[in-house]
């Protein structure tokens, strides 16, 4: 096992929201469950995701660099993707994730998902855009 494994875990699920999400919408579209950790793995490898390996207590670990490129990555779907208002209709075949703000902290969701069973930031925050995927 790799030094450090729990804390790759810790930092993942600290801050890997979005990537999490990804992967949900990446299950949807292919109809299969997707290993979460070989999918951030992946992701990591192939720089959609920056993770500092040396630090994994690095605040901005887990941000997806490349969000439309790892969908395409584990799904097949050639995507791009943009940033909207919360209040954005989405259009036939998008998919937005949702970006719930609260006191400085930022947690990404599903209209109909979330990775947390209890976000303390979708309690008591409220969304401020939306990351929409869409067709290319």
């Amino acid at each position: 096992m790799k030094e450090g494994v729990q804390s790759f875990f810790l930092a993942a699920g600290n801050n890997g929201c979005y990537c999490f999400a990804i992967i949900r919408i990446a299950e949807r579209i292919t109809k299969t469950e997707i290993d979460p950790l070989s999918a951030l793995q992946a992701g990591i490898a192939k720089k959609f995701i920056r993770v500092n390996e040396k630090n994994y207590s690095q605040g901005d670990n887990f941000y997806v660099a490349e969000p439309a490129q790892f969908l395409t990555y584990l799904s097949g779907w050639k995507c791009d993707v943009k940033k909207e208002a919360p209040d954005y209709q989405l259009k036939d075949g998008e998919i937005a994730v949702e970006r719930w703000d609260c006191n400085g902290r930022t947690h990404f969701k599903l209209s109909d998902w979330d990775s947390l069973e209890n976000s303390q930031v979708v309690k008591y925050g409220k969304i401020a855009s939306l990351r929409v995927f869409y067709p290319l």
